[in-house]
C-alpha cells in the first residue's frame, strides 16, 4: 500500500514538473519567441536542471507540441460548426471573421512570434502547420460553403483563405489602424465581391 502511494506521489510530482516546464516555455515563446527560448532558458525559468527538462522533452519538437497543445486547450481556435447555421453568406462571414479576429487579437504576441521564428525553424513551422492548418481550413470552408456551389470559385476560396489568415488581421488592424469591426466588414465585403465575380463568370459560361 505504501509503495503504491509513493508511486502515485512520484507520478504526480513528475506531472507537476512537466507542467511547470511547459508553462515556462510557453511564457518565453509569448514574450521573446521560440528562437530565443533555449532549453537552458526554459530550464532556468521553470526552476529545473537541463537534465530534468531533457527527461521530459527529448527535443524541440516534443516541447513545441506540448506548448502548442496546452495553449490551444486553454485558448481553442473558434469552432466553425455553428457558423453553418447562418444562411446569409455575408452574415456568416461577419460572424465567423469576428470570432477568428478575436482569437488573433487575444493570442497576438505568441502567434506573431511563432510565425516569425517558424520562417527560420523547420521544426517549429511543421508543428505550427500541424496545429493550425486544419482549423484554418475548416474556417475557410465554412465561409465558402455559404455560397451556392456554382459560385465557389478559386477566387472565392482564395479570398476566404486570405480573410482568416493571421497576417491579414495583423495588416488591417495593427499596421493600417482599422478597428476590428471595420476589418471584419472589409474582408466580408471582399468575399461578396469574389462571389459576384463568380456570378459574372457563370453567366459568361
Amino acid at each position: 500500500m505504501a509503495r503504491r502511494y509513493e508511486q502515485k506521489a512520484r507520478a504526480e510530482q513528475q506531472e507537476q514538473t512537466r507542467r511547470r516546464i511547459v508553462e515556462a516555455a510557453l511564457e518565453l515563446h509569448r514574450t521573446v519567441g521560440p528562437a530565443e527560448s533555449s532549453f537552458s532558458a526554459v530550464a532556468e525559468r521553470a526552476g529545473v536542471q537541463r537534465s530534468t527538462l531533457y527527461r521530459h522533452f527529448a527535443d524541440d519538437r516534443a516541447l513545441f507540441l506540448a506548448c502548442s497543445g496546452l495553449h490551444l486547450d486553454r485558448h481553442p481556435f473558434p469552432d466553425a460548426t455553428p457558423w453553418r447555421d447562418i444562411r446569409s453568406p455575408e452574415a456568416r462571414a461577419r460572424s465567423g471573421l469576428s470570432a477568428v479576429y478575436g482569437f488573433w487579437a487575444e493570442n497576438e504576441s505568441l502567434i506573431a512570434n511563432v510565425l516569425r521564428d517558424g520562417e527560420r525553424d523547420a521544426v517549429l513551422h511543421e508543428v505550427n502547420e500541424f496545429r493550425m492548418s486544419g482549423p484554418l481550413r475548416l474556417a475557410r470552408d465554412a465561409l465558402v460553403e455559404a455560397w451556392p456551389e456554382r459560385l465557389r470559385t478559386p477566387a472565392l476560396v482564395a479570398a476566404a483563405a486570405l480573410a482568416v489568415d493571421f497576417r491579414t488581421w495583423q495588416t488591417l488592424v495593427r499596421r493600417s489602424g482599422l478597428d476590428q469591426a471595420d476589418a471584419v466588414a472589409l474582408m466580408a465585403s471582399s468575399l461578396v465581391h469574389a462571389a459576384e465575380r463568380g456570378t459574372g463568370s457563370a453567366a459568361a459560361a
